[in-house]
């Protein structure tokens, strides 16, 4: 018997999302009820830039966690790869998940197997949940080690539009970190 054997019937709640083990080597996601299942970030690039990111953003003195739901729905939570809360949001330890209301920033890191998904699906989605920020991070065409930082903002018409591109090591500079 898989974990996957033992979850319950689809679709799924938020509530039911949450109470699921983690499975490890999976990432879950919950969209529109059902999962949404892709394998765990595999490349170094990837666990590195998260954890660069997540530094710059805690020089900024808000709350910020990594891979941790947000729910931007009753049946949809996605778990960015890096999440700052809004000013004053202290994160309750024991929780999985956070309301997006709660949220000023979700950071995705594009992978191969999740670039249309980070690129054109999960935008409408945070937009759609009111979330002020998004940042899309890809490799840098130049340089293995950096990255680049599209940085979307929240438009009055509800939708992002791009602020400014920069590099990680541009963006890890600007804080002396």
């Amino acid at each position: 018997m898989t974990p996957l054997d033992a979850l319950p019937p689809l679709p799924l709640t938020a509530a039911q999302y949450e109470r699921l083990p983690p499975i490890p080597g999976l990432r879950l996601e919950l969209w529109e009820g059902n999962l949404d299942v892709a394998a765990a970030a595999q490349m170094a690039w990837h666990t590195v830039v998260g954890r660069i990111i997540e530094r710059v953003l805690l020089h900024g003195g808000q709350e910020t966690l990594r891979e941790i739901g947000v729910v931007l729905g009753p049946r949809t939570v996605r778990e960015p790869d890096v999440t700052r809360f809004r000013p004053g949001v202290v994160p309750a330890l024991r929780l999985s998940q956070f309301p997006a209301a709660d949220v000023d920033l979700v950071v995705e890191i594009v992978s191969p197997e999740s670039d249309r998904r980070d690129r054109e699906v999960k935008p409408d989605e945070y937009a759609g949940a009111g979330i002020p920020e998004y940042w899309i991070v890809g490799q840098h065409p130049d340089d293995e080690a950096d990255a680049m930082i599209n940085m979307y903002r929240l438009t009055p018409a509800g939708r992002y539009g791009l602020a400014r591109t920069v590099s990680l090591s541009e963006l890890r500079d600007s804080t002396g970190d």
